[in-house]
C-alpha cells in the first residue's frame, strides 16, 4: 500500500486573492493584527483550535500545527486582484466591516497591498464598474494572470502560492458538455474567446493550476464544477476546493434550512443583513447573479 507523506511547509507562502473587498481586507487585517499580538486568531481552526490526539493516558490536545506541517502566520505574503484601484487600507475603511481602531495599527502593512488589474467582464457582474481591469480575449487574460503569478513569486520571494477567489458572485454559467467536458475543449473555447461559457473566474482557476498553485473558490460560481477543470487539476497535481464561504448568514441558512424542511415546519419568510455585503450585496441584486447563489 502506498503512503503519502506531507512535506514540511517551509519558506514563505504567497496568498493571491481575487477581490480586495470586505471579505479579503477583514481576512488580511486579522492576520496582520494577530502577527503583532493585537488580536487573537479567533475563528481560525488551524491557529486557535485544538484537536484530541490519542486515548486514555496517551490523550493530548494539540494545535493543528503541532500535528501536521502548516504555514505560520508570519510566513504569509499577500497580493490581490481587484477592479477598483484602492489599496487594502482604503478598501478596509470603505468596507466598514471593521472599526477604524482595528485597522489603524496595521495601516502601513495594508497600504502596501495594491491590487493588480483584474480579469473582469462587466456582463458577469453588471453592478460593478471598476476600471482597474485587464483587456484581451479569454486566453490573453489567462496569459496575463499567469504572468502576474510568476511576477509575484519573483518579486516577493515566496516559495509557493495559492489563489483564492473572494470576489463577487458571477452570473450563473451552466455546464456545457461541448465546452466543459474535456481540457482540450476548455482551452479551445478560451482561445476562441467564448465569453458565454468561459467566466473570468475560470481564467483565474486555469492560470493558477497551470502555474502550480492550488485554487480555492469562495463563491457559489461553477468555476471548478466540471470535468475539464478536474482533468487540469489531475494533470497538474494541484488541488481545487470550495463552493462559497460558509461563515455567517450563509452558514446559518445552510444549517437551518434542512432542519426546517425535514420537520415540515412552515416558514413565512426569512430576513437577514449581510455585513460583508457592500459590493457583493449590490451584485446579488442582479437576478442573473442571484441565480448562482440560489
Amino acid at each position: 500500500m502506498s503512503k503519502t507523506i506531507c512535506k514540511p511547509a517551509e519558506g514563505k507562502l504567497g496568498v493571491m486573492v481575487v477581490g480586495l473587498g470586505a471579505v479579503t481586507t477583514t481576512f488580511i487585517t486579522g492576520v496582520f493584527m494577530a502577527r503583532k499580538g493585537l488580536a487573537k486568531p479567533v475563528g481560525s481552526m488551524t491557529q486557535y483550535d485544538r484537536m484530541r490526539v490519542g486515548e486514555g493516558a496517551d490523550k493530548k490536545y494539540l494545535k493543528y500545527n503541532e500535528i501536521v506541517p502548516i504555514a505560520d502566520l508570519n510566513d504569509i505574503v499577500f497580493a490581490a486582484w481587484d477592479v477598483y484601484p484602492e489599496n487594502a487600507f482604503e478598501s478596509a475603511i470603505n468596507a466598514e466591516v471593521l472599526k477604524e481602531k482595528d485597522i489603524l495599527p496595521v495601516k502601513e502593512e495594508l497600504e502596501a497591498i495594491k491590487p493588480l488589474k483584474a480579469a473582469f467582464d462587466h456582463n458577469y457582474a453588471k453592478r460593478l464598474d471598476g476600471d482597474n481591469v485587464k483587456t484581451g480575449t479569454r486566453w490573453e487574460l489567462v496569459e496575463q494572470l499567469r504572468e502576474d503569478i510568476r511576477n509575484f513569486k519573483k518579486e516577493s520571494g515566496v516559495d509557493r502560492v495559492i489563489v483564492l477567489w473572494a470576489a463577487s458572485t458571477e452570473v450563473y454559467v451552466p455546464v456545457d458538455e461541448k465546452v466543459h467536458n474535456t481540457l482540450a475543449d476548455l482551452e479551445a473555447a478560451m482561445k476562441a474567446d467564448d465569453k458565454e461559457h468561459i467566466a473570468p473566474s475560470m481564467c483565474y482557476a486555469y492560470a493558477a493550476l497551470v502555474e502550480g498553485c492550488p485554487f480555492i473558490m469562495g463563491a457559489p460560481n461553477t468555476t471548478v464544477d466540471f470535468p475539464a477543470m478536474w482533468e487540469l487539476a489531475e494533470k497538474t497535481k494541484m488541488p481545487i476546493a470550495g463552493k462559497d464561504f460558509k461563515t455567517g448568514q450563509t452558514l446559518v441558512k445552510s444549517g437551518f434550512a434542512p432542519i426546517i424542511g425535514t420537520r415540515c415546519l412552515g416558514l413565512a419568510g426569512w430576513f437577514s443583513t449581510n455585513i460583508l455585503g457592500n459590493r457583493d450585496g449590490l451584485v446579488l441584486d442582479e437576478p442573473a447573479n442571484f441565480r448562482t447563489k440560489e
